[in-house]
């Protein structure tokens, strides 16, 4: 049955720090979601997105799910500016799923730098009605802040913001909140099988690797940033935000306001129990059942 099922499609760098393994999943074990594609993003150097490919590759494979859509590479850096950019294979499927003709919505998720749907609506502007972004990035409102999926392509986030593409933005102050203790994920994720294993034990390793240089590292807990993306989709929380004037970004990542821009949704918080509990809950349903679970 295709009762509100929608279509999506996932822009990650998936192998820059542990959470986006966790959302993509989510991804993965949601009935509701048809997967039209993962695209693999970069994460500051060059064939970061080779990495991000292997990852989903990887993902797709413990959740019973791989060849069911296309895994394809997007590009491999940021834009240099918007005359000059590289159309990947991620920039193509977007533009060529958003142009079929279909009943279903598309939605287009980016939980990672605003690259590949940035050159998508500059080779092909008839998609920028046919579809709706979701972006976790940006600093907290009204002043902005630096943050990492922003520097990562700071051009490509411009371009977007000024566009009239429909856009969900989560910005850095909201999906720091969507916490996970250590020990849930010891008791909930990690015996849950060879999925469960890996999930745990990529993040303990990137804890214990990063460790001495990322300060910000908390050994009780860690943070879900991108599966807020995936849980306004499940249910849109509709007290949680506001609608605004899109701003657009200064090199300090300070929001630079412009009326004339298009209004977008912007989440001010997100119902962080009932995000984490439905993953935690796919996860162990996976391992007991071998599939996707569904009622």
């Amino acid at each position: 049955m295709l009762i509100n099922k929608i279509r999506i499609i996932i822009c990650s760098d998936a192998k820059n720090e542990a959470d986006d393994q966790y959302a993509l999943v989510h991804a993965m074990l949601t009935n509701k979601f048809i997967i039209k594609g993962l695209v693999a993003g970069h994460f500051r150097d060059h064939w970061t997105n080779h990495l991000s490919y292997a990852e989903m590759v990887k993902l797709a494979k413990l959740t019973n799910t791989y060849g069911e859509y296309p895994i394809v590479l997007g590009a491999d850096q940021k834009l240099v500016n918007i005359k000059e950019y590289e159309v990947s294979a991620g920039t193509r499927l977007i533009i060529e799923e958003a142009l079929k003709e279909d009943s279903l919505p598309l939605y287009v998720l980016n939980i990672g730098a605003l690259t590949d749907l940035a050159v998508a609506l500059l080779e092909e502007p008839k998609i920028t009605s046919k579809m709706t972004a979701i972006w976790v990035g940006g600093g907290r409102y009204p002043k902005g802040s630096k943050e990492c999926n922003l520097g990562n392509d700071l051009i490509a986030a411009n371009y977007v913001f000024a566009s009239e593409l429909p856009l969900w933005q989560i910005p850095s102050n909201v999906y720091k909140t969507t916490l996970v203790s250590l020990a849930q994920l010891k008791l909930r994720v990690a015996p849950m099988g060879k999925l469960g294993n890996y999930l745990y034990e990529q993040l303990i390793t990137f804890m214990k690797t990063n460790a001495k240089e990322k300060s910000w590292i908390n050994p009780e807990c860690w943070v879900m940033g991108d599966s807020g993306a995936i849980g306004v989709l499940l249910e849109e929380q509709k007290s949680y935000y506001q609608e605004i004037i899109a701003p657009i970004f200064d090199e300090e990542h300070h929001y630079i306001y412009n009326q004339k821009n298009r209004k977008i949704r912007v989440y001010q918080q997100l119902n962080n129990y009932f995000v984490i509990e439905d993953m935690l809950s796919k996860i162990e349903l996976f391992a007991s059942e071998g599939k996707r679970w569904h009622f």
